[in-house]
This record gives structure tokens, sequence and C-alpha cells, in this order.
């Protein structure tokens, strides 16, 4: 059997798993695919907190906002400064760990 024809039984056989890896290997590629969406729906956008979203509310919630906390490091990570690379790296750790227990529950599994 060709690899190519190994590769294509694997795919029909662990389709989920197999989605599980295409998507984990494009986060780790570029996590902004990731981060920015999420950021975006937590209501962080690179002008600031969007009007009327969770983010928003927390800000007003709580009013003061130190520097260097878990706020400003969200906001920063949305406007692509200081906090973007923790952002990318945490995104990528998750793709890491979720392909690896993707594999671990998945590997008895011989499609048969």
């Amino acid at each position: 059997m060709s690899p190519g024809n190994t590769l294509l039984s694997l795919i029909r056989v662990h389709p989920y798993q197999t989605i599980v890896y295409a998507v984990n290997g494009a986060i780790l590629l570029e996590p902004r695919i990731f981060t920015v969406p999420t950021f975006w729906a937590l209501g962080f956008e690179q002008r600031g907190p969007r009007k009327g979203s969770l983010a928003a509310s927390t800000m007003s919630y709580f009013g003061y906002v130190p520097a260097g906390g878990v706020y400003a490091l969200a906001q920063s990570a949305a406007m692509g400064g200081y906090g973007a690379g923790l952002a990318a790296g945490a995104a990528q750790a998750g793709a890491v760990v979720s392909s690896g227990l993707t594999w671990f529950m998945g590997r008895n599994n011989t499609g048969a």
C-alpha cells in the first residue's frame, strides 16, 4: 500500500482525530487563528474594549484595571502588544495538549 493510500485510509477510519490534528496544526503554525476570534468574542479589540461586551462590563464593574493584571494582559494581547506572545504561546500549548489527549484517547481505537 502506498503512503498516500495509507494516509487516506487513516483519515477515513479516524475522521474526528484528523480534524483535531489539522486544526491544532494550524494553531501551532499561526496561533492568531485562535487568539483573535477568542479575544473578539470576549470583547477585546485592537481599539479597546467593545461597547456592550463582556470586556466592557468587566472593566465597568471593577472600575480600576491595574497595569500588568489579567485584564490589561488580555487587552494588550488583543491590541498586538506585550500580551500577544503569551496568548500565542498559550494557544500553541493548548493545541499540543489537545493533540496529545486526542492521541491518548484514540490510541486503542483501530476503527475495526
